[in-house]
C-alpha cells in the first residue's frame, strides 16, 4: 500500500516547466486512487511555493495535495484558510542554516563570480537578501563544464553544496535536499519507508530515488540517465511511458502490487 506519494513536478507530472499542462487523465485516475486508499500526496519540487501553486492551478489535478515540498528543501501544509504555512520547525532551522552558510561565502562567491565571468550563456539566478541563487546555462553540455570547474574551486566551505536539474543550478546546504525534506515529513508523519513511493525524473530528484527515504521508487521514460541508474540500482520502476503517463504507471505497478519494494537486505541499511 503506497502510505505517502512523493513527486517530483516538471518533467514527473506534466511536462518540463515553463511548459506545464493538464493532468493526463491517466495520472489523475491514480492519483484519486491512492487518496481514496488512504494515501497522502506530497509535492516535492524545486519550484517555489508560489511558483508550485501556480503549476498545481493548471494541472487541475482531481486532488489537492497534502503536502508542499518547495525549493528542494522547504516543507508546507494547508493552514486551513486556503493557504499554506511551514509544518514543524524543519523550514526555520533550514533557513538559518543557509543564512549562516552563505554569510561564510563572500569570497568563495568571488570566485564563483570570476569562474562564470569566464563562460558566454551562463547567467546568476536572482539573488535573495544579496546571495546568489544559483546559475543558468544555455545548455546542460555547458553547465556540466561549468560544474566540473566549481568542483574544483579554493575555499569552498564544507557545507556549501547545489542542486541541479536540467541546466538550473541553485546553491544550498549539504544537509538540505528532497530527500532529507521527505525523510523530516516522514518522521513527523510517522510514516516508516516501506509506505512511500518517490518519482521524479532529474537530478535534484536523486536524493529521493536511492531506495533510503522512500522503498519504492520510480521514474518516467524521460528521466535523466543518473536517474535511471539510481532506480534501477534501488530495484524501482522505469517507464517506458514519459512525465505523467509514466509516472501513472509507476504508481498503478505499486498500488496494485504488480511491482513490490526491494527486499531489504541484511546489513545494507536500507
Amino acid at each position: 500500500m503506497i502510505r505517502l506519494l512523493s513527486t517530483d513536478f516538471d518533467g514527473t507530472l506534466t511536462g518540463a516547466y515553463p511548459d506545464g499542462g493538464r493532468c493526463v487523465p491517466s495520472l489523475a485516475r491514480e492519483l484519486a486512487a491512492v487518496s481514496k486508499a488512504g494515501g497522502i500526496w506530497a509535492v516535492n519540487t524545486g519550484r517555489s511555493l508560489e511558483s508550485a501553486l501556480e503549476g498545481l492551478r493548471e494541472l487541475e489535478a482531481p486532488i489537492t495535495p497534502d503536502y508542499i515540498l518547495t525549493s528542494e528543501r522547504h516543507v508546507h501544509q494547508p493552514n486551513g484558510k486556503g493557504g499554506w504555512h511551514d509544518y514543524g520547525e524543519w523550514n526555520a532551522l533550514c533557513r538559518e542554516h543557509h543564512d549562516l552558510l552563505f554569510q561564510g561565502c563572500g569570497e568563495f562567491f568571488k570566485n564563483i563570480e570570476r569562474l562564470v565571468g569566464r563562460y558566454d550563456g551562463v547567467t546568476f539566478q536572482e539573488s535573495v537578501d544579496g546571495v546568489p541563487g544559483g546559475l543558468i546555462a544555455s545548455s546542460e553540455e555547458l553547465l556540466d563544464e561549468v560544474i566540473r570547474e566549481l568542483d574544483q574551486l579554493q575555499g569552498r566551505p564544507e557545507d556549501f553544496h547545489y542542486q541541479r536539474s536540467n541546466i538550473y543550478l541553485r546553491f544550498c546546504h549539504r544537509a538540505y535536499d528532497k530527500g532529507s525534506a521527505l525523510a523530516e515529513l516522514s518522521r513527523l508523519l510517522d510514516m516508516p519507508t516501506s509506505g512511500i513511493l518517490a518519482i521524479g525524473d532529474h537530478q535534484n530528484d536523486l536524493a529521493m530515488l536511492f531506495g533510503k527515504v522512500a522503498e519504492m521508487v520510480a521514474c518516467p521514460a524521460n528521466a535523466h540517465p543518473t536517474v535511471k541508474e539510481a532506480v534501477i540500482g534501488a530495484e524501482g520502476h522505469v517507464s517506458d511511458l514519459e512525465t505523467g503517463e509514466g509516472t501513472a504507471e509507476g504508481i498503478r505497478l505499486y498500488r496494485t502490487g504488480e511491482k513490490l519494494p526491494a527486499i531489504k537486505k541484511p546489513g545494507s541499511g536500507h
